[in-house]
């Protein structure tokens, strides 16, 4: 399988994030019908979303390792 790239985990990040509204909002006009399951669902669709977010960044700071630079162009 192919290593995820920074576009990979950004777009599984938004996936997640947007997941975790929609589920609220769906709780929200059921009237908390199904409180005791949509919640920890939603919440644990946004800490996937944070871990994929972050990792997504260290992601973006590696390829831009400013300390691999060639500084010898001036």
């Amino acid at each position: 399988m192919k290593p995820w790239t920074f576009t990979t985990y950004t777009v599984a990040a938004f996936a997640c994030s947007g997941l975790a509204v929609a589920l609220l909002i769906f709780n929200a006009a059921t009237a908390n019908s199904m409180l005791s399951t949509l919640l920890p669902v939603a919440i644990g669709a946004l800490v996937l979303g944070g871990i994929f977010s972050v990792r997504a960044r260290v992601l973006r700071y590696r390829s831009r390792d400013i300390t691999k630079r060639d500084n010898t162009k001036r």
